[in-house]
């Protein structure tokens, strides 16, 4: 097996992507999804962080976020998301046989600067229309897209 070197930045934003094992859709469903936010809120308490903008797809995510730890910690963050998922997610559909939900890992990325910021946050809202799920990132239900669109962050029509 390979050794990954994860950086640690305090303070820091970063790019997350965790995909499903297998790319089988356990982020398919609106009560997945719920389970996956109320996963989070949880995670939350026990490892703080801030979302700054997520796109949730059937069998994979991409998040930025910044861990609020002195370390910025965001393996530990991830670590507890994907098992405390896959434990609410095995009771929410009633089983009990072991459950790799989960690819091993996921991919992470220190955000440097503005324009690097830029380029996640804009990869991030148009992603369910690279993947053919939807014309215009507004129409993807499972996004922070609308959320910055209103802010003022978008252009209307941005991304189609």
């Amino acid at each position: 097996m390979r050794t990954f070197t994860r950086y640690y930045v305090p303070d820091a934003i970063v790019f997350i992507t965790a995909v499903t094992h297998g790319r089988r859709h356990y982020l398919a469903h609106e009560g997945d999804v719920a389970l996956l936010w109320e996963t989070l809120d949880a995670v939350k308490a026990l490892h703080p962080y801030r979302l700054l903008a997520h796109v949730v797809l059937p069998d994979h995510l991409h998040w930025l976020l910044r861990p609020a730890d002195e370390k910025g910690d965001f393996s530990a963050i991830m670590h507890s998301i994907k098992r405390n998922y896959t434990l609410n997610y095995k009771k929410a559909h009633g089983l009990a046989n072991p459950l790799h939900l989960w690819q091993d890992r996921f991919w992470d990325h220190i955000i440097r600067d503005a324009d690097d910021l830029q380029r996640h946050f804009d990869y991030i809202h148009f992603n369910p229309v690279k993947h053919g799920y939807v014309r215009s990132p507004e129409d993807w239900p499972h996004s922070t897209y609308r959320h910055w669109l209103r802010l003022g962050y978008y252009e209307p029509g941005w991304g189609v």
